[in-house]
């Protein structure tokens, strides 16, 4: 059955190719989108992951570079019961980076509108954040984050921000930035070199790693050289991180930090995952709604491209009744016929979509696009599942031939 099936659609080459091609579109449209999405939720939860202190942002603020908190709120919340150490913030998008522009949210933007999907991409993975943070409070911490991944001495990473650095030029960057805005010779930053930010030169006195990309997109100065550097007022604060006494009771001191300063929110940085989760849940739904539509469009296809071939095939199906053929026969080869033209829609989907993002991810750095097995899996299902709703009617309608319709046919 399944031979008699292959050779029908093969005798009818160009017609079979386009139908496969009309259902392989929609499946390389799910799986780029899907892996795109799945590696931005993979990115963004296993970087916050790391990280189990408090943030303390303005309430209705979608990210810290947007926040701003009275100058007040440091001092209540060193009062809040249960905070060990309340250090501040200064968080915003840099400026211009050794004379080059495109770092900026604006320009970020503009390459996400203007430019090709890929360098759209880039250009919000090449955006780099300015972090002024207090040096006195931050050293109070247990765990810092960047702290903790300053290089070894022995690979030239240098040292954290320490009080020496409090009002001066110093910053410490990423081996990331480091490498992509080099020295005129190409060559990497290193420690004791000097970087350009907006129209200021800073001396580089650490360099980092921790293998996120969006922590490895981060330029850590003093707080104060961070306000004079991005035209900030003399006490401004974008957020507060807070690291709580007994880490078991976090969630308590949320409640007792929110009930003491109304118009801020405090959370788990980690849980900052859960609302990019929850983000990329209701643009995944978008994104299935488009792809179902188009998967539509190529069920059309393959259906248009049955009821084609069964017309065609009048005498033919008659003649199989003739010989014995039973209307479930005639049922189950049109059904094969188009569960065929899915499998192959969905071999050739995965393989191109596999290789594209094979291809891709060579180009992206500290980001990958995901594409796992179940992604293949359900690609491979949803078009199967397609084709041969697609091919019912007209299996049925070639089961309802009678060795008299073929001879109608014939005559006519």
């Amino acid at each position: 059955m399944w031979s008699f099936a292959w050779q029908n659609l093969i005798s009818r080459p160009t017609r079979t190719s386009l139908a496969v091609l009309g259902l392989t579109i929609p499946l390389l449209a799910f799986l780029g989108l899907f892996s795109l999405s799945a590696g931005i939720r993979h990115l963004m939860g296993d970087t916050l992951a790391s990280m189990h202190n408090l943030m303390v942002l303005r309430e209705n603020a979608p990210a810290p570079v947007f926040s701003d908190l009275p100058p007040e709120t440091g001092g209540i919340l060193r009062k809040v019961p249960g905070v060990r150490v309340a250090a501040a913030e200064v968080w915003r998008v840099a400026p211009s980076i050794n004379g080059q522009a495109g770092t900026s949210l604006g320009a970020t933007a503009v390459g996400l509108l203007t430019k090709s999907r890929e360098q759209g991409i880039q250009s919000f993975l090449n955006m780099i954040g300015i972090e002024g943070q207090d040096i006195r409070e931050h050293a109070r911490l247990r765990h810092p984050t960047i702290a903790e991944a300053i290089l070894p001495a022995a690979r030239g990473g240098g040292r954290m921000l320490n009080e020496s650095d409090i009002g001066k030029p110093h910053v410490v960057i990423s081996t990331k930035i480091a490498r992509d805005y080099p020295n005129a010779d190409g060559s990497p930053k290193a420690v004791g070199q000097t970087i350009r930010i907006g129209t200021k030169d800073f001396t580089i006195v650490g360099l980092y790693h921790t293998g996120s990309l969006v922590l490895d997109a981060t330029i850590v100065m003093d707080i104060n050289t961070a306000r004079e550097l991005l035209a900030l007022a003399p006490r401004a604060v974008s957020t507060f991180n807070v690291e709580p006494v007994n880490a078991a009771e976090a969630d308590a001191l949320i409640e007792r930090i929110e009930r003491a300063l109304p118009g801020v929110r405090a959370q788990r940085i980690s849980q900052f995952s859960l609302t990019v989760g929850s983000v990329m849940e209701r643009l995944n739904l978008f994104l299935l709604m488009a792809v179902a539509l188009a998967g539509l469009v190529g069920g059309v296809g393959i259906a248009n491209t049955m009821l084609m071939s069964t017309s065609e095939r009048y005498i033919e199906f008659g003649v199989m009744r003739t010989n014995g053929w039973t209307r479930r026969n005639v049922l189950v080869l049109v059904t094969v016929e188009s569960a065929l033209l899915g499998l192959l829609s969905g071999v050739l989907g995965t393989g191109l979509a596999t290789a594209g993002v094979f291809t891709v991810n060579r180009f992206l750095h500290g980001f990958a696009l995901d594409l796992n097995p179940w992604l293949i899996a359900a690609s491979l299902a949803a078009s199967l599942g397609i084709a041969m709703l697609s091919g019912l009617y007209p299996a049925w309608k070639a089961s309802r031939m009678t060795p008299m319709d073929a001879i109608r046919h014939s005559v006519t």
